[in-house]
């Protein structure tokens, strides 16, 4: 098993009590792997030494932060909003998505003299296709931070292979080299609203991309709207299937309707934009 802080590999890992994660001998102190939940125990009695006494308050009403208010005898690091762990995978993670939205383009072998020929259209393209995903995946982490939780993306082993797979020049693409992983205490509606997120962000991207084909006047640069409107579409679509660790499977276990209101919404959006991807 890997360190949830380090990833580095454990074979007799630790068990965090606060957040229930796993962690080597060096991280296994709350304080040493930014544990997200030591800023959130304030719920239990405190004990005779943990109790607050401010000085000179006699007769004045204790505010209530005074009543529940703990302290601790360490000192931990308060998590960021990322890491380098976090830059590393992402960056990784964008540049695979890039490629396999090129090869929406083109094939593979022919990205060089595309390059050289459509300099502008081809970095066009991965420009758009980057920030989709960055875009998808920062949905998720936002929504997740602004509940109180841990939120980083890690790339997935299956996710790189089988996204890589879909840089040869097949019908279907899969597209989803990892995922953003979530840590702390969240019910199912925190879950579900934190999966939608992503999604939903790509199908207003895919609608904005849409919109902006029938504004452009230049015709390539208007084809450039139309794939990244047809990625965004997929992107949504592929992530809301009910199954496995999918987004789709988090949002079906909170609410069925708001699932089928997005799934559905998925789909029709996508066969609008492969239509006129066809035309």
């Amino acid at each position: 098993m890997k360190c949830q802080y380090c990833e580095n590999n454990v074979d007799l890992p630790f068990r965090c009590p606060f957040c229930s994660g796993y962690f080597c001998p060096d991280h296994r102190l709350p304080e040493n792997h930014a544990c997200p939940e030591l800023l959130k125990v304030r719920t239990r009695t405190p004990t005779t030494k943990e109790e607050y006494h401010p000085p000179a308050t006699e007769g004045k009403p204790k505010t209530p932060q005074h009543e529940t208010l703990l302290t601790y005898p360490f000192w931990f690091r308060k998590p960021g909003w990322t890491s380098s762990t976090e830059a590393v995978h992402l960056t990784i993670g964008a540049l695979i998505v890039m490629g396999v939205g090129l090869s929406l383009h083109e094939p593979i072998f022919s990205w060089v003299f595309s390059l050289y020929q459509e300099p502008i259209i081809f970095l066009s393209l991965a420009l758009i296709f980057t920030f989709i995903f960055f875009i998808h995946e920062l949905a998720h982490k936002a929504v997740a931070k602004h509940y109180g939780l841990w939120a980083e993306f890690r790339l997935s082993l299956l996710g790189v292979l089988l996204t890589l797979l879909s840089l040869a020049p097949t019908p279907l693409k899969f597209v989803s080299p990892g995922a953003v992983i979530i840590a702390g205490v969240g019910d199912k509606r925190i879950v579900g609203i934190t999966a939608l997120a992503g999604p939903m962000t790509s199908i207003a991207l895919t609608s904005l991309f849409f919109l902006l084909y029938f504004l452009v006047p230049y015709d390539p640069l208007a084809l450039v709207m139309l794939k990244g409107a047809m990625l965004g579409a997929w992107l949504a679509l592929l992530n809301l299937i009910p199954f496995g660790i999918l987004d789709g499977a988090k949002v079906y276990w909170w609410n069925r309707t708001v699932w089928a209101v997005s799934f559905a919404s998925s789909i029709v959006l996508g066969l609008a934009v492969l239509g006129f991807m066809l035309y």
